[in-house]
């Protein structure tokens, strides 16, 4: 099969749940035959994407900052640098491949450089509206396909003109490896709740802490996706009782999902509604209950009481109380877990590599069948 040109764009790659879909993404479309030309900016803690093999990385000038109104300028600082690099780099038959809404300068590069252009959308939580609005308008004039990573990112993106599918994201094929080694519920004690997100209040990182000191008997695991200068920020801001330890970004969660009994995601619904929930994913993988949010697209990986517990935030009363059964309650524990770890097997690899191979056009069987072959191959 002869090389096509993938051009891919991210903006700022890190260790959080949309670059990790995207280098799955890339990986797959690579074995089909395409050569990838990846366009991101790497956080200072590193990302996902870094040290991505086979591909051709063009660094980006981008970097997040605390002063809203400094991220406002180098968003838009990023957006016509990469207008203009891609309005002379791309080519005829290219194919531009755009993770998240947020890159809207290389959509419509792509647009005046006539390429099919493919945005895979996993947000819906953009601040402010207007900017928000912009790119749903951006994208619903640049884009050929739209690939959504629930059914909610859909309806509440509500692109009109791009094809929509949905292609429920999974976990990479190492994790799932690791995953399965870990074969039995935890039966260790303490009892331990983990949770792993960013670095913000909005991710009910607060509320962990106060949930922790209402339930001294549990051990409480948290993971922010920030540096060891962040952790101790906010350790200093929250001061974590005994029972609560704080950690920075991790390259390997597995050590973390082994220690844990229940994972928890606390997002605050009117403030970041989940629209998948990679960490829940993972939990389940490894065979361990969850508690989500009751709203997004992370409500379509469990049905309540059985694989775990959707419990808002704001009640704080109910989340203690399901913490404290799931801690008591051993045959409770034992069916969510089991449940869990066989609902995850629905959005394993296959069938995540089908969907984006369907995506792209590349519906032959038997090029579905090497993509297995060489996957099963590398583990």
């Amino acid at each position: 099969m002869s090389s096509k040109r993938l051009v891919a764009v991210h903006l700022l790659n890190d260790w959080s749940g949309s670059p990790l879909v995207f280098r799955q993404a890339l990986e797959a479309l690579q074995q089909s035959g395409y050569s990838v030309e990846l366009f991101t900016a790497t956080a200072s803690t590193g990302g996902f994407l870094s040290d991505f093999p086979s591909a051709n990385t063009h660094p980006l000038g981008y970097r997040w900052s605390p002063s809203k109104l400094v991220t406002l300028l180098n968003f838009l600082g990023v957006q016509v640098r990469l207008f203009v690099r891609l309005l002379f780099f791309l080519r005829p038959g290219d194919q531009l491949y755009i993770n998240t809404l947020l890159p809207f300068g290389a959509a419509l590069a792509g647009k005046v450089r006539r390429c099919p252009v493919t945005y895979h959308v996993h947000e819906v939580s953009i601040r402010p509206r207007l900017l928000r609005d912009g790119l749903r308008w951006v994208a619903d004039r640049t884009a050929q396909r739209a690939l959504f990573v629930s059914e909610y990112t859909r309806q509440q993106t509500a692109l009109r003109r791009p094809s929509a599918q949905l292609v429920y994201n999974t976990l990479p094929d190492r994790f799932w490896v690791e995953a399965t080694r870990i074969s039995t519920p935890n039966m260790v004690t303490p009892f331990t709740a983990l949770m792993l997100c960013s670095n913000k209040a909005y991710k009910g990182i607060n509320e962990l802490v106060a949930c922790a000191r209402q339930l001294p008997h549990i051990r409480f695991l948290l993971v922010l996706n920030t540096d060891p200068n962040g952790v101790a920020d906010f350790v200093a801001q929250t001061h974590p009782p005994a029972n609560c330890t704080v950690y920075p970004a991790q390259t390997d969660t597995i050590p973390f999902y082994r220690q844990a009994h229940v994972v928890l995601n606390l997002s605050h619904p009117d403030a970041w509604v989940e629209t998948f929930g990679m960490t829940i994913l993972e939990a389940m993988a490894c065979g361990r209950p969850v508690i989500t949010p009751t709203v997004g697209g992370i409500c379509e990986l469990i049905d309540d009481g059985r694989e775990g517990f959707k419990i808002d935030v704001n009640r704080m009363p109910a989340l203690v109380k399901s913490l404290g059964q799931l801690s008591s309650d051993i045959q409770l524990y034992l069916q969510m877990a089991e449940a869990a770890r066989k609902r995850a097997r629905f959005f394993g690899p296959a069938r995540f590599r089908q969907s984006m191979a369907a995506a792209f056009g590349l519906s032959d069987t038997h090029l579905i069948h090497r993509l297995e072959n060489v996957v099963q191959n590398r583990e």
